[in-house]
């Protein structure tokens, strides 16, 4: 399996940052103009809203990348049990050269 850099780490470590806070942000600027506009106090509870939802989308992100993960490394198995049979055979003799007169 493909070792991932530090650079890949990090522009994963943002993309899920980056995910939640906008989230949130968005939230609390929809509770914000909804006290402004009508007098009432939802701002927490779209904070709430904000943070479950940022959560929820991050969990899904991280979850398609370990899946996505996961693929390659069963691809890369995979290709090198083909390659593995392609030199040494299935191990059971069966496409081995015979020799005449045993």
């Amino acid at each position: 399996m493909r070792k991932k850099n530090g650079f890949e780490n990090l522009v994963l470590i943002s993309q899920l940052g980056l995910n939640v806070l906008t989230a949130v942000f968005l939230c609390v600027a929809a509770g914000v103009w909804a006290d402004r506009r009508f007098g009432t106090s939802l701002t927490l509870l779209f904070l709430l809203l904000g943070i479950l939802s940022g959560g929820l989308s991050a969990y899904k992100m991280a979850r398609r990348t370990i899946e996505r993960e996961q693929e390659e490394k069963e691809k890369e198995e995979k290709a090198r049990e083909e390659n593995w049979k392609k030199r040494y055979g299935t191990g059971d003799g069966a496409g081995r050269n015979k020799r005449k007169g045993w």
